[in-house]
């Protein structure tokens, strides 16, 4: 049977889901922040079905949380939330890493230094969001290139929830930075090596610290709302 062509255009519902996406991930929704359908609905000018499709899309990914009789609230994790999602990202990271390394060297290790080169313009340029968007480049590459579509379905569960934890964190974590910088190059010149225990040990070491560094800043962003 020949094979034809069609155009799936995206949902109205997917659209929004994609806007309001963005919208955390570029901090103009915070962490916490209770949603109004309605305000949404108007600000996109679109009617509120779509809307709460798009909310309803967005918690399957973990960034929307949908109480009933009370609404849909911007994903905020506790203590206990941030310790099982680093504990999930670093059981598939440090797997994802060595598969990436058996699968295609070349084209991690290019995708890893573009990352980094990334993080170098964004601390020339003193931007804390986009030094946040590199560090999601360089950790996406190794599910990118890990050859197991899988187990990059599996990190898509709680990539969204650290992308946007990066961001709106992105400030208070400003002190870790040079600290952060020094472990990604750390980890990318294990890779580049192919030292599987170097590359190993990086990583532990790297996202074991993510817990208690997201703890302290959302604890520390906390704060200064409430002194505000």
């Amino acid at each position: 049977m020949e094979a034809i062509k069609i155009s799936r255009p995206k949902s109205l519902a997917v659209l929004v889901a994609e806007r309001l996406r963005e919208a955390i991930f570029r901090t103009e929704l915070a962490l916490g922040e209770v949603l109004s359908e309605e305000k949404i609905a108007t600000a996109m000018n679109v009617s509120r079905t779509p809307v709460r499709e798009a909310l309803t899309l967005l918690q399957l990914q973990g960034l929307i949380t949908i109480v009933p009789q009370s609404g849909s609230i911007v994903f905020k994790p506790d203590v206990r939330d941030m310790a099982e999602l680093v504990q999930y990202r670093w059981m598939l990271e440090t797997q994802a890493a060595p598969m990436a390394l058996d699968h295609d060297p070349d084209g991690a290790s290019a995708a890893l230094e573009r990352a980094i080169q990334m993080m170098v313009e964004a601390r020339q340029e003193g931007d804390a969001m986009k030094y946040a968007d590199a560090d999601r480049v360089f950790h996406n590459v190794f599910f990118d290139y890990c050859g197991n579509h899988y187990v990059r379905e599996a990190y898509e569960i709680c990539s969204g929830r650290v992308t946007a934890l990066r961001a709106h964190l992105s400030g208070v974590l400003e002190m870790h930075r040079d600290r952060t910088f020094a472990e990604h190059q750390e980890i990318a010149a294990a890779f580049f090596r192919g030292d599987r225990p170097a590359l190993r040990k990086a990583l532990d070491g790297h996202i074991g610290a993510m817990a208690g560094n997201y703890t302290r800043a959302l604890n520390a962003l906390k704060k200064s709302s409430e002194a505000e």
